[in-house]
């Protein structure tokens, strides 16, 4: 697999990772400041208010970019094969009745699309250099 492919699947597979844990340990309540400030932070309020609000703006900012794409193939492809893993590869294509070849292009684009709004530029130009094999 290609390695900005890769890197825009990890971003997808963390959202995941951390979406499913956040439902394990049921952590979306809001954090609730406890008894009076002080410096020592040793009820660690403060560090717990920061990760929940660190994965909220997290899980935000992927579903945002997916929600953004235009495509409602390539919404489906992140959402139901990427993510939350309920179609595999020959489902998909049987699907769409289209070969595995053209699902594995379907699906790039899909990432493609996705990393164009999340705001991954910088790899999406990297992307766009031809490729040099010594």
């Amino acid at each position: 697999m290609r390695k900005d492919i890769k890197e825009i699947r990890q971003v997808l597979k963390d959202y995941s990772r951390i979406k499913h844990d956040l439902k394990q340990i049921n952590f979306l309540p809001s954090p609730s400041f406890e008894g009076t400030g002080s410096h020592s932070n040793l009820n660690h309020t403060e560090s717990k208010f920061v990760n929940h609000a660190d994965f909220s703006w997290r899980l935000h900012r992927v579903e945002d970019a997916i929600d953004n794409i235009k495509d409602s193939k390539y919404r489906f492809i992140i959402n139901k094969y990427i993510i939350n893993k309920k179609y595999t590869r020959p489902q998909l294509c049987q699907r769409y009745d289209i070969s595995l070849r053209s699902f594995n292009s379907m699906k790039n684009r899909a990432l493609v699309e996705f990393a164009k709004n999340y705001g991954m530029d910088q790899l999406l130009d990297e992307m766009k250099k031809p490729q040099v094999y010594e």
